[in-house]
């Protein structure tokens, strides 16, 4: 059983891990289960009603890592509280057995994506069945399970509804990564446009420049992804590229259009159907500069 080792009021208390049970979700599905809280247990309450350090944006600090047993991520859990929500993500070793330890961990809010990114660093696969999850909570409405840019490790992207600052840890035996969200900070964008297999983390709806950058997670068939620009009916710009994964992930891409039209345009990015041909994505409309 896992401990964690917190300072309040000047009195250091060390208690036993929380316990976290349910069912396993499906991909989309609401995650709802709940969380066995024992009263007298503080490691059993969320730490936004501890006094814990949250962060508005940026890097936030996680606890020192330990030598990591952890393969793949597993299920991913959600649950709320008055005044706050915790998200937990299990992590399980390469015999499909819960691990002990995470391993590194680092995690940043990025408040202009209305992301908060989860890092694991040692982890290198997804569970295909828990790639990603939706949720009640007004902070944590989604969670994406992520192949690295190298391919190598993965992070789990939580999405937020409305402001909110966070703090993470993690817990071992069995090995777990836990994010506290509580109201609080700056505005943050509208959800990421998303549609299928596809998820657009940038550029969002709105005024865009050349170079445009488009990045985001997509799970299309054999990780290819197809970026179009369209204007007055007509593509003006289409090309490819690769996701880093997409069986066990989401995976990650970027791709830059040097140049194209100014004025009102439209972003596709998506896939045609292996099946009959017909086009399958997300439509971000832009105002080119």
């Amino acid at each position: 059983m896992g401990v964690v080792t917190r300072l309040m009021g000047g009195t250091l208390i060390t208690a036993a891990a929380l316990l976290i049970t349910g069912c396993p979700p499906a991909n989309d599905e609401v995650v709802d289960e709940p969380v066995v809280v024992d009263e007298e247990d503080p490691a059993g309450v969320p730490v936004c009603l501890l006094g814990e350090p949250f962060v508005a944006s940026g890097e936030i600090q996680v606890r020192d890592a330990q030598p990591a047993d952890a393969f793949r991520t597993g299920e991913l859990r959600w649950q709320d509280y008055e005044g706050c929500e915790r998200f937990v993500v299990d992590l399980v070793d390469e015999d499909g057995e819960p691990a002990e330890r995470a391993g590194e961990v680092t995690a940043e809010v990025l408040r202009e994506l209305a992301v908060v990114r989860l890092q694991l660093r040692d982890v290198e696969l997804g569970d295909f069945d828990h790639t990603d999850a939706t949720f009640d909570g007004p902070l944590a409405r989604a969670a994406f399970v992520v192949s690295s840019p190298d391919g190598r490790w993965v992070w789990v992207d939580v999405h937020l509804g409305e402001p909110a600052e966070a703090f993470v840890t993690t817990l071992d035996e069995p090995a777990r990564v836990i994010l506290d969200l509580r109201p609080g900070g700056p505005a943050v964008p509208g959800p990421a446009p998303r549609e299928n297999q596809v998820l657009v983390l940038e550029p969002r709806p709105g005024p865009a420049s050349y170079p445009l950058t488009v990045t985001g997670y997509a799970r299309t068939f054999e990780a290819n992804v197809v970026v179009r620009l369209e204007q007055a009916g007509q593509d003006v710009f289409d090309d490819f590229t690769t996701a880093t994964a997409w069986a066990d992930a989401w995976g990650h891409y970027s791709f830059t259009i040097e140049e194209g039209p100014s004025g009102p345009v439209v972003l596709h990015v998506g896939e045609y159907s292996a099946k009959d041909g017909t086009w399958q994505g997300v439509a971000v409309e832009l105002e080119m500069r």
